[in-house]
């Protein structure tokens, strides 16, 4: 193989790489965004307003609403 050849393979393989990573982050920051809304969406209907502040600032407080509430 060419040295060329090989240096474009690479670049190639490289922007692939940059391609899904900025992909994947993006589909995760979403699917972030939508189980807070879920969670948040639940939480309001149920009257737990002042739950609110603590998931906003506590991650594990978020994780036992999560739980609780059975998001994924």
């Amino acid at each position: 193989m060419s040295r060329e050849l090989e240096q474009w393979l690479l670049e190639e393989r490289r922007e692939g790489f940059k391609e899904g990573f900025k992909e994947g982050f993006k589909e995760g920051l979403k699917e972030g965004e939508d189980r807070v809304a879920a969670l948040f969406k639940r939480m309001k209907a149920d009257g737990r307003l002042q739950d609110f502040s603590d998931a906003l600032k506590d991650k594990n407080a978020r994780e036992k609403l999560y739980k609780e509430y059975g998001i994924e």
